[in-house]
């Protein structure tokens, strides 16, 4: 009997002691571990953007390749989740919920609760430093804020291995030059060019009607003035209005000539040489919104200014070829 009294008395102790510990101890947990990467930030950004690349880093992984794992919504980005079942790590579940070049935020829930889990990347000379931090909130549970006191450590040392493992697999990447949405973007010095056109504002649905109608028209105009194309037929766009879903924009062609050049009917179109970014895009017409939103984005990060018109030059026959694969349409568009 003494024996049981002893070993009672010695449990309640020790519950006592975890619960004035634990009532002593924060409520809120943060863990945070950074790595310098010798990568860019973009090839870093995919490695945890996408979570059926976890498999490649993931400490928790290595300790149970055998761990079962449902994934759900988009393949990356906001939304991506995955649930995992695992004899050695146990259950949980994790939701991408923000995803910027700047950073990555997950909702992550385990049997000891929730947590708030974030990505951050810092661009420098010598690569991409990436900070990995954990924050949760214990609440009013002693137990729960007692374990945390232990927790911390032992979940940063999960995050040195996860960040050595991104690093590993990051810095065997190939850097190839960088692309925005998918698309290399080169600037150009653009010649001066003098188009033929007609202006009107134009719903999207109506674009390529507009062009049907113009573009054969204009260039039996320009040949009866025994005028010279010198580019693709071309589309000049003035004005984009998401809001609407309409545009201000000239179908036209690029002739040799001056200000003076007239044909009656059109107007004449005087771009200025200047600095130009270009797109060299493959694909339908009706796809190019990518490509556009790859210039919006180059256009930020290197600090331009854009100017109008955009152009867009169809240097592809539909009528010759059917396959809108091989469809090239060079985008320009004009920056200072």
């Amino acid at each position: 009997m003494k024996i049981i009294k002893r070993i009672l008395v010695a449990l309640v102790v020790i519950v006592l002691i975890i619960t004035v510990v634990g009532f002593l101890s924060p409520q809120q947990m943060r863990v945070e571990r950074s790595l310098m990467i010798n990568a860019p930030s973009e090839i870093i950004h995919e490695q945890i953007n996408n979570l059926k690349n976890w498999t490649k880093w993931s400490p928790w992984y290595k300790m149970d390749t055998a761990m079962k794992m449902e994934y759900s919504g988009p393949e990356a980005g906001a939304g991506a989740s995955y649930k995992w079942n695992s004899t050695e790590v146990g259950t949980g579940d994790m939701t991408i919920t923000s995803s910027t070049l700047d950073s990555i935020l997950t909702a992550l829930n385990m049997e000891y609760g929730p947590a708030l889990i974030k990505f951050l990347f810092a661009k420098s000379d010598s690569g991409t430093k990436v900070s990995w931090i954990m924050e949760s909130d214990n609440g009013m549970n002693p137990l729960a804020r007692f374990m945390s006191l232990f927790m911390g450590d032992m979940v940063g040392k999960d995050f040195e291995k996860g960040l050595a493992g991104i690093k590993e697999v990051a810095e065997a990447i190939p850097v190839g030059p960088k692309t925005y949405k998918g698309y290399e973007i080169a600037e150009k010095d653009f010649p001066k060019m003098i188009y033929i056109g007609i202006k009107d504002s134009i719903g999207w649905d109506k674009i390529g009607e507009f062009y049907g109608k113009n573009l054969p028209a204009i260039f039996e105009a320009i040949g009866k003035q025994k005028l010279e194309p010198t580019a693709a037929p071309s589309g000049l766009y003035f004005k984009w209005d998401e809001t609407n879903k309409s545009c201000i924009m000239a179908a036209a062609i690029a002739v040799k000539g001056d200000a003076n050049t007239k044909v009656k009917g059109y107007e004449t179109y005087v771009i200025p040489s200047g600095k130009m970014l270009h797109i060299a895009y493959y694909g339908a017409y009706e796809k190019t919104a990518e490509a556009h939103y790859g210039m919006d984005e180059y256009i930020l990060e290197k600090g331009l200014t854009q100017s109008t018109p955009i152009i867009e030059e169809y240097f592809t026959d539909p009528g010759v070829e059917k396959d809108t694969a091989k469809w090239l349409t060079n985008i320009y568009y004009p920056v200072k």
